[in-house]
């Protein structure tokens, strides 16, 4: 088969034909031509129309062959179209000025969901510029024709980009486990951004959001989806609740210090903290003998323990009685730490209450995150918030890719 009839067929073309392939600075030109008498679709409309003049040879990159780097070349033609006026034919390997093939695009695309970019440009001989520009075409096609109409419930949390707090806000869809959308900053801002580029018609067909407890997070989402459903994650709230119980052990180490009892509660930080199922034989003896003295940490962990049996209710109503209950006896603790949580949890009920109408947690929301931050290690992290909200976009958006006639990967 020659390397025309190869190129023809990867490129599946049917108005055009490959006139010749030649040798170009140690790569291969692929010079291709008009088939004759052939109207030529619009670029705007699309409808077939005469072919009025041409333009000057322009180049565009295509899959490397056997090491080898292959240009299209060819000039293209403009036609007189009856409703858009003279317009560049619609060309069927590119789109608009990208100097890169619908091909090259995919194939760079493909890989660097799994590779590096930078090592993606070693492997095809390009640079990191082309590999970038690749991943920015595929996802500029793949939010243009992605699937919007089934989102229904969404995860809000932030994820660091690097130190020095720098933070990127994530929104998910949790139905299908998949990115939405990425920006820096963890501010209302930030999160009315999402908003406005989202639209109001399709947030209105959101039913529930999920997310912790970050005021400006909670704000917004009320302001521009009032319709939907505030739900606190649970994961977020037991987090809060534990690093009481640490302050409580740490303030009670502080007043012990010297005694027979700091010395006992020294190393005691993670039987606390863990759940009774995942402690060891040895920390569950331990547990023991600490229980039967008299220590503010104990009553600590015995609160914590009582807040936990609140996720096994069924149904809201049996819920908000238990937690009223918890409540009264957290204020009454004499445990500062506890009385502050539980204080704020009291403001925030209603978020808390709402996991018994639709039990949505931030699991998914967590997995996600940490996917995100394996793409952000394997490329030793990004420089511009743009490229690293790209990357994630492209790894995690679950985002349709050109269709090409041929598979290169």
């Amino acid at each position: 088969m020659r390397l025309e009839s190869i190129t023809q067929r990867t490129l599946g073309l049917k108005d055009h034909r490959v006139e010749a392939v030649e040798s170009l600075d140690g790569g291969l030109a692929v010079k291709v031509e008009v088939r004759r008498r052939r109207r030529l679709p619009c670029s705007a409309c699309g409808r077939r129309q005469r072919v009025r003049d041409r333009l000057g040879a322009r180049r565009w990159r295509h899959v490397p062959l056997w090491g080898m780097a292959v240009t299209i070349v060819y000039r293209p033609r403009r036609v007189g179209c009856d409703r858009c006026g003279v317009k560049v034919e619609k060309i069927p390997w590119a789109n608009g000025k990208s100097p890169l093939a619908y091909p090259l695009v995919v194939v760079l695309a493909t890989w660097t969901r799994l590779l590096a970019w930078q090592v993606v440009g070693r492997l095809f001989g390009v640079s990191w510029s082309t590999v970038r520009a690749a991943v920015r075409r595929a996802v500029e096609f793949g939010l243009s024709n992605r699937d919007e109409q089934a989102v229904l419930y969404i995860g809000v949390d932030e994820i660091s980009r690097r130190r020095g707090h720098v933070y990127h806000t994530q929104v998910y869809d949790l139905s299908q486990r998949r990115l939405l959308w990425s920006g820096e900053g963890r501010e209302a801002v930030t999160l009315r951004r999402f908003f406005d580029e989202w639209g109001p018609e399709k947030t209105a067909a959101i039913k529930a959001f999920c997310c912790d407890m970050w005021n400006p997070y909670a704000d917004v989402i009320a302001e521009k989806a009032p319709g939907a459903l505030l739900i606190f994650d649970k994961f977020h709230l037991v987090r809060h609740l534990l690093n009481a119980v640490n302050d409580v052990r740490k303030a009670e180490m502080r007043e012990l210090e010297g005694t027979e009892e700091a010395q006992l509660l020294k190393g005691t930080r993670y039987i606390w903290l863990k759940n009774p199922w995942n402690l060891t034989d040895r920390q569950r003896q331990r547990l023991g003998f600490l229980e039967r003295m008299n220590l503010k940490i104990n009553r600590a962990y015995l609160l914590k323990e009582a807040f936990l049996c609140l996720w096994a209710y069924r149904t809201r109503r049996q819920a908000q009685r238990y937690l009223e209950k918890w409540l009264w006896w957290a204020t009454h603790s004499r445990l500062k730490p506890i009385r502050d949580f539980a204080r704020m949890l009291r403001k925030r009920r209603d978020g808390v209450l709402a996991y018994f109408r639709i039990p949505l947690d931030g699991g998914a929301t967590e997995a996600m995150n940490n996917n995100a931050k394996a793409i952000s290690h394997r490329a030793r992290g990004y420089r511009t918030a743009k490229t690293f909200s790209l990357a994630l976009l492209h790894c995690l958006g679950k985002l349709p890719l050109p269709q090409t006639v041929h598979k290169f990967a």
